[in-house]
């Protein structure tokens, strides 16, 4: 796969579900932070009780979440995933592999919250992200 352009991550956050509520200032600054990743199928991205040391975005391909107790999810394009663990502190809560050749925006941790720190309004737009979901 070729790398994405700048314009091309923009728009990939703009279109991912964390993200729905920012504005495109805020992308902007999140695309600065955020690392191509290649999965090929198969491939494990994390194990559960793994440190979350970083949330992803699915730009192409999807991944499987498997929670080891027969709770299976699956993140497809332009949704994240890893983002509840890393915002709580908590380790991995489930196992995540590529479904198939998978391309992840991935963000770190310490970047993210850097960014959080000085960015009340991308604060803002996660708590209503995250208020939507819990209330689906």
């Amino acid at each position: 796969m070729a790398e994405l352009t700048r314009i091309q991550i923009v728009v990939a956050l703009q279109s991912c579900d964390l993200f729905a509520f920012c504005k495109a200032e805020e992308i902007l600054r999140i695309a600065g932070i955020a690392r191509e990743r290649q999965f090929p199928a198969g491939r494990r991205i994390y194990q559960k009780t793994d440190p979350a040391e970083v949330l992803y975005a699915v730009i192409h391909g999807a991944v499987n979440l498997d929670d080891g107790g027969g709770r299976r999810r699956r993140a497809g394009p332009l949704a994240a995933f890893g983002v509840t663990e890393l915002l709580s502190g908590r380790l991995r809560g489930e196992t995540a592999t590529a479904e198939d050749d998978t391309l992840v925006l991935a963000i770190e941790a310490e970047d993210f919250f850097d960014l959080l720190s000085n960015n009340i309004d991308i604060v803002k737009a996660l708590f209503r992200h995250l208020l939507r979901v819990e209330t689906e």
